[in-house]
């Protein structure tokens, strides 16, 4: 199928995205997080609608994984930082757990 929003709706051709709030930010204090409401539109836009897995090689704080934990798509995190690793093991469910407009 092709990348939808829904069923209904395309995607359209820009993404914006404010930075990542405070509130993420204390779950997730890593340099490099990305904002739940980039990723959350990303992890959409990435894959057919209602198919795929995410696969992210650098896992770092988890937002990629927490993105498609919240939209209910399949994934696989990999992380070869010890402590960033613990960091997004922690952080993910969390992350996932916001209300985040998308």
């Amino acid at each position: 199928g092709l990348r939808r929003i829904d069923a209904d709706t395309p995607f359209k051709d820009l993404i914006t995205s404010p930075p990542a709030r405070g509130e993420e930010r204390r779950i997730a204090p890593h340099p490099s997080l990305k904002p739940q409401q980039l990723m959350r539109q990303l992890v959409r836009a990435s894959l057919p609608f209602g198919e795929g897995i995410v696969l992210d090689p650098f896992m770092g704080s988890g937002s990629t994984i927490s993105a498609a934990v919240a939209v209910g798509v399949r994934s696989i995190g990999l992380e070869m930082n010890l402590e960033y690793y613990e960091l997004a093991t922690q952080a993910i469910p969390r992350l996932a757990a916001l209300l985040v407009k998308v």
